[in-house]
């Protein structure tokens, strides 16, 4: 039989995807950056667990970030020399126009596709988003300083009107640049650690519990305790099934008293625990 009982364990970055654990004992357990994404948890314990993004999880969205661009000039590089080889010069025109809109394309992709196709490769699709917002940091920073170095150039040849419109230009690139930074490091800061995607948690008991950079999208929550427990920043609750929830241990509590949850009571419920 297998062995359930995972108490006062460092469980970091396990996985324990599909996993028939019906029962299992994760009390007092650092689940940083496990994965429990269709796991059987019925009945399972989660009694004062760490929850959240592991060392080795930011680490790699970091390494994301730089690598993203690195891996793109790369590329671009090869097809460009491939496309020379092949073409000659008819090619430039169409080569010109594809990378400067390449990071463009990126970033679309980052933002708008990978939502239709989460729901199977949600860690793939967190790289892809971070890397291709790192391109665009990427392709802001080089702008932003050769902006810089053509407006210093431009005051050293007597060309003060110029120098200053493109000192506002670069300015203006800054701060873009600045923002996207922001939006860098706000990408990997909200990415998921621990998931519970697509499990199945009734009658889980979270007492105690501080859910943080958990995601609990898809998962079934019938039936969990949740008494004492904090939802920290970045917990995902997207197409949550739950009927209803006990608020303190023992099965007291009931929320609703009788009947399932309504359409957006869950939610409400929910958010009274949000710190």
């Amino acid at each position: 039989m297998t062995n359930r009982n995972y108490a006062n364990r460092n469980l970091q970055n396990c996985s324990f995807k599909g996993q028939d654990l019906a029962g299992a004992d994760f009390s007092g357990s650092d689940l940083r950056g496990c994965n429990f994404t269709e796991a059987t948890l019925i009945g399972a314990t989660f009694e004062r667990a760490k929850t959240g993004q592991s060392r080795r999880q930011v680490n790699i969205l970091v390494a994301a970030a730089i690598v993203g661009p690195v891996v793109l000039l790369v590329f671009s590089a090869i097809a460009a020399q491939v496309s020379m080889v092949l073409l000659g010069d008819r090619s430039n025109k169409g080569l010109n126009f594809f990378f400067s809109a390449l990071p463009i394309l990126a970033l679309v992709f980052g933002s708008f596709i990978r939502d239709k196709i989460a729901f199977r490769f949600p860690q793939i699709t967190s790289f892809l988003n971070i890397a291709a917002i790192a391109v665009l940091f990427a392709v802001m920073v080089t702008l932003t300083l050769g902006l810089a170095i053509v407006s210093i150039l431009g005051f050293g040849d007597g060309a003060i009107a110029q120098g200053f419109f493109l000192l506002l230009l670069m300015f203006v690139s800054a701060f873009l640049t600045f923002r996207i930074l922001k939006w860098l490091t706000q990408a990997i800061q909200s990415n998921p650690g621990t998931s519970f995607r697509k499990a199945n948690l009734t009658d889980a008991n979270f007492s105690h519990c501080a859910m943080q950079n958990t995601d609990f999208s898809f998962a079934v929550l019938t039936g969990a305790c949740i008494f004492d427990w904090a939802i920290k920043r970045h917990t995902q609750f997207t197409n949550v099934y739950c009927e209803y929830l006990y608020l303190e241990p023992a099965h007291q509590n009931r929320q609703p008293a009788e009947g399932s949850f309504q359409p957006d009571e869950l939610e409400r419920v929910l958010t009274q625990f949000m710190d």
